[in-house]
């Protein structure tokens, strides 16, 4: 485990000393004080990995699949699970329970990679949408706030001309 040192409190407790170059005792002393405030560096093959709380859970509900991924709170992608990969095929994969299916898988494996909290990010109208969000609650993880990014059209195209009979 590395210790991190503040540097105004290096400044407070190390106090220069006047060295005379005939005195090796003082030249001694000055190294141990030095040795003993800086920082040191952990052996090279041990690495401290950090658990994260916090991620960011993006769900893509189309009309026929469901696509849900796991990022950290940089964007990184951690895990990711569609309703084809939990095993559903063809029109079984727009189902809600299929849907259903594929959140909690990727609730559990954001358990197992030590997530606690989620921001949840919705896209689309899908019929897995609803029940996602049950789903999520149900694996255990605390979602923090669900933000919605599906696209509305604002007046739409241009309607198709009036059909004179």
């Amino acid at each position: 485990m590395s210790t991190t040192i503040n540097i105004s409190t290096f400044k407070n407790n190390f106090k220069p000393h006047k060295i005379n170059p005939h005195q090796s005792n003082q030249l001694s002393l000055l190294k141990q004080d030095l040795n003993n405030s800086v920082a040191k560096k952990p052996p090279l093959g041990k690495r401290i990995q950090s658990t994260p709380i916090q991620g960011v859970i993006h769900i893509k509900c189309s009309l026929n699949n469901t696509i849900a991924t796991l990022t950290d709170l940089l964007g990184k992608a951690k895990a990711w699970v569609s309703c084809g990969t939990v095993g559903f095929k063809g029109s079984k994969r727009s189902s809600r329970f299929a849907g259903q299916a594929a959140i909690e898988l990727l609730g559990s494996k954001a358990k197992t990679l030590g997530y606690k909290h989620v921001v949840l990010h919705l896209n689309g109208l899908g019929r897995g949408r609803n029940v996602s969000v049950k789903s999520l609650k149900k694996s255990g993880l605390r979602v923090y706030f669900i933000k919605d990014f599906t696209s509305i059209a604002h007046n739409g195209c241009r309607p198709a001309k009036l059909r004179r009979l």
